[in-house]
């Protein structure tokens, strides 16, 4: 069986060039806990992943509304129950809530019961703010466990970004869950993380010019290429600082002006199961 990849020419609306989804994971706390460890994280770590519902939120949303931009924001059930008006706030603006986990919990050996109890419970807290049901996945961390693509299948998810394999999106075999594949190096958190209680993670930062040349030049090679998608994955308490926030807004201003398609992840993943479905059909065969 081969797996539907889009790097086989897919075509995107309007002749543009790349799909880009400019993404968020609004996580507050809950990811320095994942990282860091629940019992060692500090009153400052605390406050670092904090800054995202009291004011880098508030700045990622002004400047989307400013580009006229409607993306996906994954949040975890548990950031739902805590910061109940800010997660309105995103919904507010026609984001796409997606599901993020319902503690940022990362495991790869989750027991299956114990997931689909955790997407049943941010499901409904999610659709209680965005109207919609929950069409989108992205593992805590990085991690996508082993039952989550059976357990995306029997829940009617649309798609998955969390694989890492290629730079395009592509189909899952047997769920029909497309993957929109993410990268390290289009992740904030691989620039801007800091902490000083944790010695494995990033004890620096970097210039913002430095990441937005790596960020420019990811989407020049992959509009390039033209049947690519382009995930940026980014935190309202990273990416959320002042001057982050303009680099941003400039990568988004350069990108439409050299043929982005910038839309959500239910909106880019729907694209690319119709046109495979579409195309399976002219040919015959369906997928194959």
């Amino acid at each position: 069986m081969f797996i539907l990849k889009n790097g086989d020419g897919i075509t995107w609306p309007q002749g543009k060039k790349i799909a880009v989804m400019v993404t968020f994971d609004f996580d507050a706390e809950l990811l320095r806990q994942s990282v860091i460890g629940k019992r060692n994280i500090g009153f400052s770590d605390c406050s670092r992943g904090r800054y995202g519902p009291d004011e880098g939120l508030e700045r990622c949303l002004k400047m989307l509304e400013r580009q006229h931009l409607r993306t996906t924001f994954f949040v975890p059930g548990r950031v739902a129950e805590l910061y109940p008006e800010k997660v309105k706030q995103i919904a507010d603006a026609g984001h796409e809530l997606a599901y993020h986990g319902y503690l940022h919990e990362a495991s790869v050996d989750m027991p299956a019961a114990g997931e689909e109890a955790n997407m049943a419970k941010s499901e409904a807290l999610l659709q209680a703010f965005g109207g919609q049901k929950v069409a989108g996945y992205r593992g805590p961390l990085d991690l996508l466990p082993n039952c989550a693509l059976d357990l995306m299948k029997r829940r009617g998810y649309l798609y998955c970004s969390t694989l890492k394999d290629c730079d395009w999106a592509y189909v899952h075999p047997d769920t029909g869950i497309v993957e929109l594949p993410t990268e390290p190096s289009l992740d904030d958190f691989s620039f801007f993380y800091f902490s000083y209680a944790d010695e494995a993670t990033i004890t620096c930062t970097y210039p913002v010019d430095y990441v937005y040349d790596i960020w420019r030049d990811n989407f020049d090679e992959l509009a390039d290429e033209g049947d690519k998608v382009m995930v940026l994955k980014l935190h309202p308490q990273l990416i959320g600082r002042a001057s982050r926030v303009r680099m941003l807004e400039r990568l988004i201003i350069y990108m439409k002006e050299h043929g982005a398609w910038l839309a959500s992840c239910r909106e880019v993943a729907a694209y690319v199961k119709k046109f495979y479905a579409e195309r399976g059909a002219a040919e015959g065969g369906g997928a194959r």
